[in-house]
């Protein structure tokens, strides 16, 4: 038996050249598959997310801009009881402000009287205008200071007080003073407050004309002190 007739001593192409020649198919190559690169999923979605919050900021800046309105602020401060000038306002814009004076209420707001004291950047608003100049007729502003025992904490421009006299400050007196003190003045209005700190609370107080020089003389012997009363009166 020779090479050509051996088939242990053939090579392989020879194997398949003779499988050939008798009809035998030769054997398909198999395709090896190449490994996929996996696709960039994360980088997708973090593209995706910041699109979606670059639109949800710009929808808020507009809509944050469209409901900003030009409003009237103070450019200065302005003492309860001025009259209020062109000067001491400036045209701002706001937003969520309620009741807050329109740029085109200037002419409006000019030459009238603030009924507190106005301090600068403050948003105007109808409460803080007099109808009529402060003080007016028959009144006064008596201002006064108290310490934390002789007014109530929290007191603002508007509120109404009554001032009652009191004994000073270390003086017990009698069980009948303390019993009924003297009203010095009812229904007085509170104009301004300022919180001093370790000096109590200075506040400018509008008072009947005929019992303010009582009020501004038993204030100087620290002698006053202040019951809130409700804005709407007693029943």
């Amino acid at each position: 038996m020779t090479a050509e007739t051996d088939p242990k001593a053939l090579s392989a192409a020879q194997r398949q050249d003779a499988q050939a020649q008798r009809g035998v198919p030769k054997p398909r190559a198999v395709a090896r598959e190449l490994p996929r690169i996996p696709r960039r999923y994360g980088q997708w979605a973090g593209a995706v997310l910041f699109i979606l919050i670059a639109v949800l900021i710009a929808g808020w800046l507009w809509q944050q801009k469209s409901d900003r309105v030009e409003a009237l602020a103070l450019a200065h401060a302005v003492p309860a009881g001025s009259v209020i000038d062109r000067s001491d306002l400036k045209v701002v814009e706001v937003a969520g402000v309620d009741g807050a004076l329109r740029s085109g209420d200037l002419d409006e707001v000019v030459g009238r009287t603030a009924a507190v004291e106005l301090v600068p950047g403050q948003i105007l608003n109808q409460a803080m205008l007099a109808t009529a100049p402060v003080p007016g007729p028959g009144e006064r502003v008596v201002g006064v200071q108290l310490d934390a025992t002789r007014a109530p904490s929290g007191l603002a421009p508007g509120d109404v007080v009554s001032v009652l006299a009191v004994p000073p400050a270390g003086d017990t007196s009698s069980p009948d003073q303390l019993g009924s003190p003297e009203v010095l003045a009812d229904g007085a209005t509170v104009v301004s407050v300022e919180h001093v700190e370790g000096a109590g609370t200075r506040l400018n107080l509008l008072v009947p004309r005929e019992r303010s020089d009582q009020v501004a003389s038993f204030a100087a012997a620290g002698r006053i002190a202040l019951v809130q009363a409700p804005l709407s009166g007693d029943d």
